[in-house]
């Protein structure tokens, strides 16, 4: 009867002593100690002509054409039938909007005619100039610019196409970009309208953040050049470099399923914007989120990839570096069959969901250990579901 009272007595303390036991083992970080987080390089440089955008950039009967498809003849039937689909934000389209998809066209049409402004970047060069610290003020800029994240990383020639190909004008050309650092930021795509991917509403955020990152990009470039620097830009259709292992590097996010940057706080709902320079800069270390291991159980853009163009199964050595595969064809082919450029892959993403306080906790906790990051995929698909509904 004295064990009995005993048992009774303590068993408030033993209660919370088995508790505190198994939440310390839940949540041991056995992740803390991992080291491999930088992006590896790949094997070689990467043709930008080989790139999917330009590829279906070519035209019938031009020398460029010819050029590629004498090399490329395996390609040349699947590209051109794609080419022969409807453009993005046509009329006809199955997700066509009388407002949205010609505001789209706008935005990316007008991409091709920004220009700094010229009193702005006077301001940020006295800011610069003036600044004790320029490396950590050059980010404040950004991020008052329109940025949400803001890295820097040494830039690897292994990053930069060897050769020029989307545009006609400087198909083939080498890529001689020698500059040995590289700025990369963030634009953070909006969750409510990204929510309605892939109707035309979640294109037309693309195209708004496409904007946004280039009026950032040439902002900066031409400050940068206003203090005796060299400096390029890289935004939507103008990439001397590969950004998304850039991002990784420049410590702003992981690679995903999906193949694209999974960043803090916003998951794969960013677009990334770059400057090249050979100004001084202190440079950040890639961070460990849990993403890439969490994207190993989830699965949930692969699974509800309308064409299915997404790998459900194992990262494999692509060119020397540990990805998940895209097949590309079969995704671009679906954009131009529905006139948008889908986004389900970016707005199912768990990581995806809203910056806010309660999400923000789940997101580091992920990192921790193999149980959290299984326990944050069964709540995640109570809540939320396994099956893409979207808004629309």
């Amino acid at each position: 009867m004295r064990e009995i009272n005993s048992i009774h007595k303590h068993l408030p303390a033993l209660v919370a002593a088995v508790f505190g036991v198994a939440l310390t083992i839940l949540l041991f970080p056995l992740n803390f100690f991992r080291r491999d987080r930088k992006q590896n390089l790949p094997d070689s440089r990467f043709d930008e002509r080989d790139t999917l955008f330009a590829r279906i950039a070519r035209v019938d009967g031009t020398p460029q054409y010819e050029e590629y498809y004498s090399r490329n003849k395996h390609l040349k039937s699947d590209d051109d039938r794609s080419r022969s689909k409807p453009r993005l934000c046509s009329e006809g389209t199955k997700h066509y909007h009388p407002t949205y998809s010609p505001q789209t066209r706008k935005y990316f049409e007008e991409i091709e005619e920004i220009e700094a402004d010229r009193i702005v970047v006077k301001g940020l060069k006295k800011k610069l100039e003036d600044s004790k610290n320029p490396d950590a003020a050059l980010k404040e800029i950004i991020i008052s610019l329109g940025a949400v994240s803001v890295g820097y990383t040494k830039l690897d020639r292994e990053y930069i196409y060897k050769y020029k190909g989307r545009r006609d004008f400087h198909y083939g050309e080498p890529n001689n970009l020698d500059h040995p650092s590289a700025i990369i930021f963030l634009t953070e795509m909006d969750f409510d309208r990204m929510q309605r991917s892939p109707d035309a509403e979640a294109t037309l955020e693309t195209s708004l953040q496409y904007h946004r990152a280039a009026i950032i990009a040439i902002t900066i470039t031409e400050t940068l050049k206003s203090l005796g620097y060299q400096a390029e830009s890289n935004f939507d259709a103008h990439y001397d470099l590969i950004l998304p292992p850039l991002a990784v590097n420049a410590g702003l996010g992981e690679l995903g399923r999906n193949n694209i940057l999974i960043a803090d706080r916003y998951g794969s709902r960013v677009r990334i914007g770059a400057i090249s320079t050979n100004f001084p800069l202190k440079y950040d270390s890639p961070i460990y989120l849990g993403a890439a291991d969490f994207c190993e159980i989830c699965k949930k853009c692969a699974d509800n990839c309308p064409p299915k163009a997404l790998s459900t199964g194992e990262r494999e050595n692509i060119l020397g570096v540990q990805k998940w595969g895209t097949r590309v064809e079969q995704c671009y082919g679906y954009w131009r069959s529905i006139g948008t450029d889908c986004g389900v892959c970016m707005a199912c993403c768990p990581f995806s969901h809203k910056n806010n306080l309660f999400h923000n906790i789940v997101r580091k906790v992920i990192p921790l250990n193999p149980w959290v990051r299984h326990a944050a995929l069964w709540f995640d698909d109570q809540i939320y579901g396994r099956n893409w509904k979207g808004l629309s």
